[in-house]
């Protein structure tokens, strides 16, 4: 997932893969929590694959007559090329998480979803240093859990619901990559955020949001 993939249509399946993971277990409501709960309206979403988050967000917005505005970014063409596929409400950009095209503040919330553990810590502060930065209210990250039981039922998960040979592989090892919630906490703090807290969720999953002095 990291690396250009030789075949999109292992790709696309591997990302429809994703998708489900998120609408079933827990990708979706922490996410929209956050942005209802603050009022956020233009929002950033960083290493969106597909874009099925960004989608079920907007989705949701409707249904409860609000409206958003996101923007979508990812470093990767072969992900942006899918997504732009299924999707004409929202902004496509091409750049780097650690090096953001867009000023200071440009946005409500600068999020990202499943994109924490594939940056290694060092970079990792960096990365959150720049969420920080373009997010006026609070950046937010969803993320999983690094634990022995997820990494056991994410590994099952995978071997008993797919056959892509990405999903197989990424699944457990995106939970041995994963950050427990204190080392997420830590790495924002050395990125300057104000007051990060972290909220563990279910499916082995947690959100991290700063508090705004």
């Amino acid at each position: 997932m990291d690396d250009p993939v030789d075949s999109l249509v292992e790709l696309e399946a591997n990302l429809r893969d994703i998708e489900r993971v998120n609408r079933f277990f827990g990708g979706i409501a922490p996410l929209a929590r956050v942005l209802e709960t603050t009022g956020a309206i233009e929002i950033l979403d960083v290493g969106c694959g597909a874009a099925d988050i960004p989608r079920a967000l907007l989705y949701r917005a409707r249904r409860h007559g609000r409206t958003l505005a996101i923007t979508c970014l990812d470093r990767s063409e072969q992900m942006l090329e899918i997504a732009r596929r299924q999707n004409d409400s929202l902004r496509f950009v091409h750049g780097d998480g650690d090096a953001l095209p867009f000023a200071d503040g440009s946005f409500d919330v600068a999020m990202c979803s499943l994109t924490l553990h594939h940056i290694e810590a060092r970079e990792a502060v960096g990365f959150l240093r720049e969420l920080r930065r373009v997010s006026r209210v609070t950046p937010l990250v969803c993320d999983l859990r690094r634990t022995p039981f997820a990494y056991a039922a994410t590994w099952t998960y995978a071997q008993l619901f797919t056959r892509n040979r990405l999903t197989r592989h990424d699944a457990p090892v995106s939970v041995l990559r994963a950050y427990t919630p204190d080392e997420a906490v830590e790495l924002a703090r050395e990125a300057g955020w104000h007051a990060p807290q972290v909220r563990t969720e279910p499916w082995f999953r947690m959100t991290l949001i700063d508090d705004v002095p």
